[in-house]
């Protein structure tokens, strides 16, 4: 987390500034509003007035005509590694390239404010965001405590009821993490989700948690649907993972983490809307996935079937591939692949004799779905 300059331009107040320089250090993270709009002694840099992060608020009326004296003062925001300046540009209206040149080497941005923006407003929204985001840490740190093995049920129940202020009959959890997640489409929608009672929503590990409640089961695919629409207006690839439904509060830590762990599966299977209920046995494998013993067994199965002297060495791989997304079904598969049906009966019998397993069909079917599920989930991890 952590509130960016980048994220601060992406809000309403802020969609006229002009970045004058500094492009690169958009990312540089925001601690706190400054401002020291007089000249300063030189011994500023070791007087605490400034702190990493500090990002400053200036007009620069005192230096407006003093360019060397401007040069001082961004100079020295940069040496206490400040985030970055916002110049109210009713005195400055065009960075002198001496300065615009050293702020895009030491990637310090500054940028134009509309004069018309008034202080207070700017102070206001940006220590709303650094406090909401500070709060957002703190939740995060709770659930990751209740996420460990062997907590206590009253630390349980206690951030349960912090998050989701009042249970009903039933609940469920929905996580969902879209890319660039923050700023202006963030805040739309949380907007949207309030309106809709009976969802509480908190950030975690850049994406946003639902617990969804309801007296009826029935209801929660009307919730879940109101809740794609939501985020598919901003994020139509956005991946979701929801839990099974719960009725026990001691239980908020387990649908916490089928929310996630299904959220992770439907990366893994490029879907969209990933049920816990429905990722079969990812729900042992996922959690293997640093183990080498799901190293060795990918292994053993898969190197065998890697033919270095063919045209195309993952022929058997994508045949068997296809196979199993068949249903072990011949015809199907050789109108999947473009092949005559003999040419895959041929293949699927070669990969047997490889592995063994020409007298055990079910033991082939059962080691490289495995195998294959494991490779899903190796390829996940090295694409990160």
């Amino acid at each position: 987390m952590a509130v960016t300059i980048q994220n601060l331009l992406s809000i309403d107040l802020f969609k006229d500034a002009e970045i004058a320089a500094g492009n690169n250090g958009l990312n540089n993270e925001i601690e706190r509003i400054n401002f020291i709009d007089c000249p300063f002694p030189d011994d500023v840099r070791n007087s605490g007035l400034i702190k990493k992060g500090d990002l400053f608020i200036n007009s620069f009326y005192l230096v407006k005509e003093d360019e060397d004296k401007l040069f001082d003062f961004i100079d020295a925001y940069i040496d206490c590694n400040s985030s970055g300046t916002f110049i109210i540009t009713e005195y400055i209206k065009k960075l002198p390239q001496k300065i615009k040149d050293l702020c895009n080497i030491r990637n310090f941005p500054v940028v134009f404010i509309d004069p018309n923006i008034p202080y207070a407003e700017i102070i206001k929204t940006t220590m709303e965001m650094i406090l909401a985001d500070k709060a957002e840490i703190i939740s995060e740190m709770k659930i990751d405590k209740i996420l460990e093995n062997g907590v206590s049920k009253k630390l349980i129940i206690d951030t349960a009821y912090e998050i989701n202020k009042s249970f009903k009959s039933y609940y469920t959890s929905i996580y969902i993490k879209p890319d660039d997640f923050f700023g202006k489409k963030k805040q739309l929608i949380l907007s949207n989700i309030k309106y809709i009672r009976g969802i509480e929503a908190t950030m975690f590990k850049d994406g946003m948690l639902l617990i969804v409640n309801s007296d009826k089961q029935a209801l929660f695919d009307t919730y879940l649907e109101q809740i794609k629409a939501i985020f598919k207006k901003f994020y139509p690839d956005c991946h979701i993972g929801i839990s099974n439904t719960f009725s026990n509060i001691e239980d908020f830590n387990i649908c916490l983490k089928q929310a996630l762990l299904a959220f992770e599966i439907s990366n893994i299977l490029v879907n969209d809307t990933v049920y816990y209920k429905d990722i079969n046995l990812y729900k042992i494998l996922y959690p293997l996935k640093d183990s080498e013993i799901l190293q060795d067994f990918y292994s053993d199965i898969i190197n065998p079937l890697i033919e270095e002297g063919s045209n195309d060495k993952y022929e058997l791989i994508n045949t068997i591939e296809a196979y199993l997304n068949c249903d072990g079904d011949y015809k199907k598969t050789a109108a999947l692949i473009n092949q005559h049906e003999n040419t895959v009966r041929y293949r699927i019998s070669k990969a047997k004799r490889l592995l063994n397993m020409e007298n055990d069909s079910f033991k082939f079917i059962e080691q490289v779905s495995i195998a294959f599920k494991i490779k899903n989930i190796l390829s996940r991890a090295s694409s990160k």
